[in-house]
């Protein structure tokens, strides 16, 4: 854990308020919650293994290694928002529809015990409670709609779980597409230095030195060690990673 002195040169730095105030925009919280959300995410995963002198160091020279964290810690905090949102009003869809029957008794009382891991908003909650105990009419005057209003919202909802929606992944491959998935984004951004990737290899290196046990890779230290001076093998690099990912989709749709 680091000390409260260096977490207050963390947060003062221009990489951390600049990505603050993006995660405070793309959320629509406080910039006072968007920073805690930040500075969470960062300790428990990003900086996890990092030491007071190691953060240190690189406020201090303004390191690319500490910007890149940041900046994919904000990346992570939304994408994980995305997929809660989306599996919750996706399940609020699902329940709106459902009736209560006596001939589905054991499934209601299962998806009754299953509201509070599945929706976070307490309204949402009690809304999809109002559904699965008294159905649809009852719940649409317990919340004061109209037929309109009810398959309004309801529109929203499908709305909004479409375009968040997720493709569900394999358990078995959910962490190796995520390290992809970081690295699409890495190779999509303009401002990507070869700093960033050594970052990236730093935080991965377990599995990129998997991706490289090949005899494509020429010099496979030099490569983890320094991606900067790595010649071909930096491309040969990129090259399997990009198999890598087209592999993995590939096997989802043989599944």
């Amino acid at each position: 854990m680091l000390s409260e002195e260096v977490i207050k040169e963390l947060v003062s730095t221009p990489a951390f308020i600049s990505h603050c105030n993006k995660l405070a925009y793309e959320l629509g919280i406080s910039r006072l919650d968007a920073s805690q959300e930040l500075l969470l995410e960062l300790l428990d995963h990003r900086l996890k293994s990092w030491s007071n002198d190691d953060v240190t160091l690189a406020v201090q020279h303004d390191l690319p290694s500490l910007k890149w964290r940041i900046k994919y810690a904000r990346k992570d905090i939304v994408r994980k928002e995305a997929k809660l949102n989306s599996q919750e009003l996706e399940k609020a869809h699902m329940v709106a529809h459902m009736e209560p029957q006596a001939s589905n008794e054991a499934e209601t009382l299962e998806a009754l015990g299953r509201l509070r891991e599945l929706f976070k908003n307490a309204n949402t909650r009690d809304w999809a409670e109002s559904v699965l105990r008294v159905g649809q009419k009852e719940t649409m005057v317990r919340f004061g709609q109209t037929p309109r209003q009810f398959n309004s919202k309801l529109n929203k909802v499908c709305k909004y779980c479409h375009q968040h929606r997720q493709p569900k992944q394999p358990n078995s491959n959910a962490k190796e597409l995520h390290i992809l998935s970081e690295w699409d984004d890495l190779m999509a951004d303009p401002d990507t230095t070869a700093n960033d990737i050594q970052a990236f290899i730093g935080q991965h290196e377990e599995y990129i030195n998997e991706v490289i046990n090949s005899p494509q890779v020429a010099f496979q230290g030099r490569l983890i060690e320094d991606f900067k001076d790595a010649g071909k093998d930096k491309y040969v690099f990129a090259n399997l990673m990009v198999k890598r990912e087209q592999e993995l989709k590939e096997k989802d749709i043989d599944e």
